[in-house]
C-alpha cells in the first residue's frame, strides 16, 4: 500500500490592529515613523553613492558605522535603526544577484 503524498497548503491570515492613541502617543508614533523613514532614505542615498562612485555594495557594518553619526539614526533606538540599515543592505545585495543573473544571459 503506497502512501500518496498530498501537499498541504497553509492558509495565512492577517489581523488588523487598530490603535486609538491619545494626542501624546500619536505625536510620538508620528515622530518615530518619520525618523525611521529618514534613516531609510539616508541609508539608501549613502549606499547608492558608494555604488556609483566605487562600483561596490556597502556592508552592514559599514552602513551602520556611517549612519551612527546621523541625527535621525540617533533619534531612535539603536537596534531599530540598525534593522532599517540592514534591510537596505539586504535589498542592495539582492540587486547583486539579479545583476549577476542578467549578465549570464
Amino acid at each position: 500500500m503506497s502512501k500518496k503524498s498530498k501537499k498541504k497548503t497553509k492558509n495565512y491570515g492577517c489581523q488588523q490592529v487598530l490603535l486609538h492613541p491619545d494626542k501624546d502617543l500619536w505625536a510620538i508614533l508620528e515622530y518615530l515613523c518619520g525618523e525611521a523613514n529618514k534613516v531609510f532614505n539616508c541609508s539608501v542615498y549613502y549606499a547608492r553613492q558608494v555604488w556609483f562612485k566605487e562600483n561596490r555594495f556597502v556592508t552592514k557594518g559599514e552602513l551602520c558605522g556611517q549612519m551612527k553619526w546621523n541625527k535621525h539614526f540617533n533619534a531612535m533606538y539603536a537596534s531599530s535603526a540598525q534593522q532599517i540599515c540592514n534591510g537596505v543592505v539586504e535589498s542592495f545585495s539582492r540587486c547583486t544577484r539579479i545583476i549577476k543573473a542578467l549578465r549570464k544571459r
